[in-house]
């Protein structure tokens, strides 16, 4: 017997931010979206564990600020906005691990870890070059010297998305750095109450449906819209589609039904991240209160604290590691930076990401994925657009609602 058809005016595949905030601005102009999410839980990379005493901590993006608009847009529109929470001393303070002991500093004592001849006789050159088509490595180099940047600036820049950024653009789409407005009535560096994954609630209180452990088998074009068939044989129609995954599972989705749209996304390439996240007691560890801690040369990109927002009862540290190191092994290296047994361990949350790799061709890998988009009731989704933020994500969210509203209006 065959299933009936459901239909839904737009349906979403993928429940991370950028698939909620493409979803948001369909319920927005009142089309009653429908996300589908493979797991088990909404968020994507936002995402929010909770330990002893409902302590809660990030195991995945961890800071918003007030240039963040799109996303602000979003939060302040729901029904019950999430609260904002001021991240407190604690920002300004980093540590740097190298060679087995921890300096701690603030933004401006990096500096201090560069060599003086080489930065002042390589500013000026990098000052007036200007950053063009270079990747980092190249502008940076110039900029602080080749050396400098590889031992101190290098480790600091991968630290944020969590692998090696040498051949990131230096602008443009893919790079790290990009100036936006700031709003003047929202503190400039925030979480929400309970975490950054607290949008995620908010947004599916804003007329957002969802379905949980619904991975999508195919997907085919119908009735001038698309017909989605999930993996336990559901179907389901819709005259507008977004898709929001991950590159290479976009591109098998819509390799048989756009086939130019597939290819350019899976041009693009990724990273797995393996990040563990552990809560101590608060007396039990000695580093002092830090937003992270980047390493010189280690197993792991980064540590990310909760310390920004403090508890009198615990702390909470998320180790972001590179690649081929086994669970052993992580879990032995948190202990020894932590200085803690693995019976002082509270809680051990992990998660696998998968990050886009952008290279100095980025912006026309970009332009290529738009191109073939061009004119289909489809959005495509995600950080592998202007950047990694979370800003970058709902701003392509908005950008792509505008588009297949404007196309089909």
């Amino acid at each position: 017997m065959l299933r009936a058809v459901e239909t839904h005016p737009v349906l979403v595949i993928g429940g991370g931010i950028s698939g909620l905030a493409f979803a948001w601005h369909a319920a927005r102009a009142g089309q009653a979206p429908l996300v589908l999410e493979a797991s088990g839980r909404l968020g994507g990379c936002l995402d929010s564990r909770r330990g002893p005493a409902d302590y809660w901590f990030e195991l995945g993006a961890h800071t918003l600020y007030n240039s963040y608009g799109a996303l602000l847009e979003i939060a302040e529109g729901c029904p019950t906005p999430p609260t904002i929470v001021a991240r407190g001393d604690a920002r300004k303070r980093f540590g740097l691990l190298r060679a087995g002991g921890l300096t701690t500093m603030g933004p401006l004592s990096v500096f201090r870890q560069f060599g003086f001849w080489e930065l002042v006789t390589s500013a000026p050159r990098g000052l007036f070059g200007g950053k063009g088509p270079r990747t980092i490595r190249e502008h940076f180099s110039r900029l602080v010297g080749a050396r400098n940047y590889a031992g101190v600036l290098a480790p600091f820049l991968s630290a944020v998305p969590s692998q090696a950024v040498d051949d990131f653009p230096a602008s443009g789409p893919g790079s790290l750095f990009k100036k936006r407005p700031r709003r003047k009535d929202v503190t400039k560096s925030f979480t929400f109450a309970g975490g950054v994954g607290a949008i995620a609630t908010a947004i599916t209180g804003a007329g957002v449906a969802a379905r949980l452990d619904a991975p999508v088998a195919t997907i085919a074009r119908a009735d001038g819209g698309y017909r989605v068939e999930l993996a336990d044989g559901t179907a389901l129609a819709a005259t507008r589609l977004g898709v929001a995954t991950d590159p290479a599972t976009a591109a098998r989705l819509l390799a048989g039904v756009h086939p130019e749209v597939a290819a350019a996304a899976a041009a693009l390439k990724t990273v797995e991240v393996e990040s563990i996240g552990v809560v101590v007691e608060r007396a039990a560890v000695a580093l002092p209160p830090v937003a992270f801690v980047v390493p010189a040369d280690d197993v792991f990109w980064s540590v990310v604290t909760r310390d920004p927002v403090p508890d009198e009862h615990h702390r909470a540290f998320t180790f972001h590691f590179k690649p081929g190191v086994d669970r052993a092994a992580r879990l032995r290296r948190i202990g020894e930076v932590l200085g803690v047994e693995a019976d002082r361990l509270l809680t051990i949350e992990e998660r696998r990401t998968t990050l886009p790799a952008p290279a100095r061709d980025h912006a026309a890998a970009v332009a290529a994925i738009d191109q073939a988009l061009a004119g289909l009731p489809l959005a495509l989704l995600g950080n592998y657009f202007a950047g990694l933020a979370i800003e970058d994500c709902a701003a392509r969210a908005k950008a792509e609602w505008a588009r297949l509203a404007g196309a089909t209006t």
